[in-house]
């Protein structure tokens, strides 16, 4: 069995694969740094041993013009399904709706 730790290092892992994540530049010449926060992660056992995982995280993006509290950091928030296999592998990993 997959410890909930084990689960969420899988999904830290995911969102660094899917977001890029650090220091950012652009054509521009204005830097900014992109962050993740996990909010929150439920699992479940399916069928032949698989996890269905979903999770919800909130993406962070400072710029050099980033300021409190006139001018947050922007924040985009994500759901996702996440489908692990025995081997802590993962199967598939796709958007969902939270409704």
């Amino acid at each position: 069995m997959i410890s909930r730790e084990e689960i969420e290092n899988i999904i830290n892992a995911q969102i660094k694969s899917i977001e890029k994540i650090g220091d950012q530049g652009s054509s521009s010449g204005h830097m900014s740094y992109v962050s993740f926060q996990l909010n929150d992660f439920n699992y479940s056992n399916i069928d032949s041993g698989n996890i269905k995982v979903k999770y919800s995280y909130t993406k962070y993006i400072e710029t050099e013009f980033t300021y409190y509290p006139d001018n947050p950091p922007l924040e985009y928030h994500y759901s996702r399904l996440l489908i692990i296999d025995k081997s802590k592998n993962i199967i598939s990993d796709k958007p969902y709706n939270k409704e």
